[in-house]
């Protein structure tokens, strides 16, 4: 067993399943020498969220890179998506499924399931009335404000077919990341192709439906080039076309971010970040 701060995790997504916990990452840390391996999707199993089994691989893709899983279970099934580099070098979302939490998942498709043309991260599933939508980060390198010599990342969603194996229309935005309260006029700084740039991230997003019918989105910005946030938006119609209002203040402000919420055993609605500790990340839970 290894304990939750023992745990080295980076974009943390938890699946209460029955009566177990499951901890989906992209780093493993065992009890013995530090391991890490971004070719595969890894998952901890957990009775109380302070102590884990030692972690298992439940999806590999040799020379790549693997970020960002999520788990949903959707008609019958049990959904990862997770972000990887596409051949032709832009980042996408690509979708597989497995029968059981914590078994070997396999590809719906050779496809991504973002647009072609777009360099797209952290996708999420959001079903509204029915209908699947790929909610995303159309990711801040593909999105340059000449204009404003800096480059902006964009909250996206885009239509799935009911088997989630194509794309459906065309994609929308929801929000540009430098629209909003919590990061607007305070890029950060990155350095990227051997250059300065300013840029506005907009990972990891999710939504959840709040018990009047509204729904609440959360992603993380970088608000300056030292903090990594997460910033909140609410629609307050329940649909995701919006209009998404922003929170003034952040959710949480304490240099972690890519959230996501889940209720745990007892009922209780709680938030799961992973901390920014450079080669050292780690799950955070909150209430």
């Amino acid at each position: 067993m290894i304990s939750v701060n023992e745990a080295r995790m980076r974009d943390p997504f938890v699946l209460l399943w029955k009566d177990t916990y499951y901890v989906y990452g992209t780093y493993i840390e065992g009890t013995g020498d530090a391991k890490e391996d971004a070719s595969h999707i890894f998952v901890y199993k957990s009775k109380d969220l302070k102590t884990f089994e030692e972690a298992k691989s439940v999806f590999h893709v040799s020379n790549n890179e693997l970020w960002a899983p999520e788990v949903h279970f959707y008609n019958g099934k049990f959904y990862l998506f997770f972000s990887l580099i596409r051949p032709n070098g832009l980042r996408g979302v690509q979708i597989a499924v497995c029968d059981v939490p914590d078994g070997t998942f396999e590809p719906i498709s050779d496809k991504v399931g973002t647009p072609l043309s777009q360099s797209c991260i952290d996708g999420t599933l959001y079903v509204e009335n029915g209908v699947p939508y790929h909610v995303y980060s159309h990711d801040w390198p593909d999105c340059y404000n000449a204009e404003k010599d800096y480059y902006v990342g964009e909250i996206c969603a885009i239509r799935m077919t009911e088997d989630l194996t194509e794309t459906v229309g065309e994609p929308f935005v929801l929000f540009r990341s430098d629209e909003t309260p919590t990061s607007a006029g305070r890029p950060s700084i990155s350095h990227w192709n051997g250059k300065k740039v300013f840029r506005y991230g907009s990972d990891g997003p999710f939504i959840k439906k709040l018990k009047n019918g509204a729904l609440y989105l959360i992603w993380s910005p970088y608000p300056n080039s030292e903090n990594y946030v997460v910033s909140s938006a609410i629609s307050k119609s329940g649909s995701i076309f919006g209009k998404w209002e922003h929170n003034e203040v952040c959710l949480f402000d304490k240099n972690g971010g890519h959230g996501m919420f889940f209720t745990d055993k007892e009922g209780k609605e709680r938030l799961v970040v992973h901390i920014e500790l450079p080669r050292m990340e780690r799950l955070k839970l909150l209430e």
